[in-house]
């Protein structure tokens, strides 16, 4: 049983490392961004409201 668990484990390991190595993006690239043209639009709403005015 303990043997299972061991190979199970290293498997799990190895494959994790290696799809850890192909989705690494590379130093000319960003990492992707998720969408958050809702949070710029809540600012933007909230600073209308606001007069435009910021914190003092």
């Amino acid at each position: 049983m303990a043997i299972l668990l061991l190979t199970y484990c290293s498997s799990s390991i190895r494959s994790a490392r290696r799809d850890a190595q192909t989705h690494v993006p590379g130093p000319h690239q960003p990492p992707p961004r998720k969408d958050e043209s809702w949070v710029e639009q809540a600012l933007e709403e909230s600073r209308a409201q606001n007069g435009g005015k910021g914190r003092s």
